[in-house]
């Protein structure tokens, strides 16, 4: 008789610690689609985000495994819009609420963490930190003081992570696409100046 395995299957990213998301990502990081299997990686969702061993993930039936690694697949696609506050414990987080009030230290650091998932947890720290008051939709929140928030962070759920990072893709873009057209403007506004001066 085959031993019965009782999981909890994470369906968003809001289950999944951020940690759990890093280690993923650590796991496939660099590799090359061709250097493992399919098979490999539904072992490696099932060890890392649902805490199952290696020889238990091979006593699932396959259509389970198919079922499960949907679900993970599923919640990893996830790109959630920002997500401004959330509850960590008895503590609630708040994104900063004006960017460009950052200070340079906290710039400083913010650029050498955001670009690594391995030092997410840290990136996160400065970009959410405990709010000290609130009424309704406006918070302050706690000033920048290092390191003290960065292993908390590790628990945080990665949907938050994610929306910050989609949040700031979608940032970049904007201003992409702003400067692109600004430098159109300008360069038809040379030209048209060039004309009449040719005139």
């Amino acid at each position: 008789m085959k031993k019965r395995i009782d999981l909890i299957v994470p369906t968003t990213l809001f289950d999944i610690p951020l940690k759990h998301y890093q280690e993923f990502i650590k796991t496939f990081q660099g590799q090359d689609e061709k250097n493992y299997t399919n098979e490999y990686a539904a072992c490696k969702m099932l060890e890392i985000f649902c805490g199952l061993k290696k020889a238990e993930t091979l006593n699932i039936k396959i259509t389970d495994l198919n079922k499960i690694v949907g679900k993970l697949n599923k919640a990893l696609s996830e790109k959630p819009s920002l997500i401004t506050r959330f509850k960590l414990g008895d503590t609630e987080f708040g994104f900063v609420p004006k960017l460009d009030e950052l200070t340079f230290g906290e710039f400083v650091d913010l650029e050498s963490y955001i670009n690594d998932w391995s030092t997410m947890h840290k990136a996160m720290a400065i970009l959410y930190r405990p709010v000290v008051r609130s009424l309704g939709s406006k918070y302050e929140i706690e000033e920048y003081k290092g390191d003290i928030w960065d292993d908390i962070m590790l628990d945080m759920p990665s949907a938050v992570a994610v929306s910050s990072l989609v949040f700031f893709y979608r940032l970049e873009s904007d201003l992409l696409r702003v400067t692109l057209n600004s430098s159109e403007v300008v360069q038809e506004g040379m030209i048209e100046t060039l004309r009449q001066a040719e005139t």
